[in-house]
């Protein structure tokens, strides 16, 4: 099917993170909240995992495919209290490996107004490619 272009704002912003560059302005709730009914917004990467980061939790699981976390961003660019809310194919391990890796993202928080509100929930997918050494994570 052939591509329709789209002017830059009229197209949909990612889903659910991340996008790899900062973006100024406030950053947009997505669908979906916290365990505990707080807003969530899609994570933006400020460094993105290094696939050695990623190997020895994803090396267990089962791939191709896809874990998806909802994590509170911490100070110093961090995550905390991670929780899996899905992945694919389901019963894979990928969501576990990816809330066990988590540990080591480097996330930016959510922004309104300008400031950063680090204490925000973010949504974290990481993809799983089964394919030669290098380059096998995407996020």
């Amino acid at each position: 099917m052939p591509r329709t272009s789209q002017s830059p704002a009229a197209e949909a912003p990612q889903a659910y993170g991340p996008a790899f560059t900062p973006a100024p302005g406030d950053t947009p709730q997505i669908a979906g909240s916290g365990p505990n009914g707080e807003p969530l917004y899609a994570a933006r990467w400020y460094r993105r995992p290094y696939d050695d980061e990623l190997a020895g939790y994803l090396s267990t699981a089962q791939g191709p495919g896809w874990g998806l976390i909802d994590c509170r961003t911490a100070p110093d660019f961090r995550v905390e209290d991670c929780v899996v809310v899905g992945e694919s194919p389901r019963g894979s391990g990928l969501g576990k490996a990816v809330q066990a890796a988590a540990w080591q993202f480097k996330v930016r928080p959510p922004q309104r107004g300008g400031r950063p509100m680090v204490g925000e929930w973010v949504r974290i997918r990481i993809d799983y490619q089964l394919r030669p050494r290098a380059n096998r994570f995407e996020g």
